[in-house]
């Protein structure tokens, strides 16, 4: 008999990413990394050039369209959304992958979408989509969220 103990694992850590699991942008992730993520979106995405960038707003009263809700986001992130969603389709389709989905999420209001719905959105085969984000590795903060049932 082993004197070495099983390990014990979380529960989060043995679900599976799926077609339906949900994906967002970790913020968190942004403020660690040493990477800002204004001068990526200005420099890497180039954001700016035919966008009317005005960063000193600091928030503004946004009315969530499902609930009719009032509620205060911050500025740049309104500015980006509005940014992303007026883009043209075809965008998303002939952009880097990575920068695609984080393109799409952040036009969506950084609200979680399923892989299924990113897949869509890039026109990429959804298991494209689980293989690259649902691994170990963090790009550009995109993270699945593993729900517990």
């Amino acid at each position: 008999m082993s004197s070495n103990p099983r390990p014990q694992f979380k529960s989060s850590s043995l679900k599976r990413v799926n077609e339906d699991t949900r994906f967002y942008v970790d913020y968190e992730w942004w403020n660690e990394s040493n990477i800002d993520l204004k001068t990526y979106l200005f420099t890497r995405l180039g954001i700016g050039q035919d966008a009317e960038v005005d960063s000193g707003i600091d928030e503004i009263d946004m009315v969530d369209p499902a609930t009719g809700e009032v509620r205060r986001v911050d500025g740049f992130q309104y500015m980006i959304q509005s940014y992303f969603a007026e883009l043209p389709e075809d965008f998303f389709t002939q952009t880097l992958f990575v920068d695609a989905v984080f393109c799409v999420l952040l036009a969506n209001a950084n609200q979680p979408m399923s892989a299924s719905e990113i897949a869509e959105r890039v026109d990429k085969p959804v298991d494209m989509v689980i293989r690259t984000l649902g691994g170990p590795t963090i790009y550009q903060g995109i993270r699945p969220i593993l729900e517990d049932d």
